[in-house]
This record gives C-alpha cells, sequence and structure tokens, in this order.
C-alpha cells in the first residue's frame, strides 16, 4: 500500500527536478556538478523505489531504496568537500 507521506515526498522530488532543470545553466558552474547531479539522481531513484514497494516486492525494492540513499549520501558528502575545497576555502580566507 502507498503511503500518503511517501508520494508527496515524490511530488516534491519533482519539483526540486524541475528546479534543476530550469537552472541547469547556472548550476553548471558548480565544482563538481555532475556529482551533485549523480546525488540527486540517487535520491530520486530511492523515492522512486519508496513509492514502488508499496505496489509490488517491498522487501526486495525496499532493499534497493535504502543502497540508493546510501550511496547518494556518499556522494553528496564527496561533491561538498570538493565544493568547498574549491569554492570555500578561499572565501573563508578572504574574511581573515
Amino acid at each position: 500500500m502507498i503511503q500518503e507521506n511517501e508520494l508527496i515526498t515524490f511530488i516534491l522530488c519533482l519539483g526540486a527536478l524541475s528546479f534543476i532543470i530550469i537552472n541547469y545553466a547556472k548550476l553548471k558552474s558548480l565544482p563538481g556538478f555532475r556529482i551533485l547531479i549523480i546525488s540527486f539522481t540517487l535520491f530520486t531513484m530511492g523515492w522512486h523505489f519508496t513509492v514502488i514497494e508499496g505496489i509490488i516486492f517491498e522487501a526486495v525494492f525496499n532493499l534497493i531504496e535504502h543502497l540508493c540513499y546510501i550511496c547518494s549520501s556518499i556522494t553528496l558528502f564527496i561533491w561538498a568537500l570538493i565544493f568547498f575545497k574549491k569554492r570555500g576555502g578561499n572565501e573563508l580566507n578572504r574574511d581573515n
């Protein structure tokens, strides 16, 4: 059975996807942009799988969903390291 909060999360994901599509040119200027997109894609896949698990093969899609979340978190962490190394370090040194 599909839960309402999972469906709402999926709809919010579609809203975030439209934001990314609209602002794609601006987002490309971010360091490690491709890694950020991979992370968002993995989160999106996890959100899709959480809705699908309510319909069929609950245990299988639950496992795949959580694997997507783990991989997405790791890639987001890597992106944050790259971002702060290339951008954040220079901005922090200017304040001192």
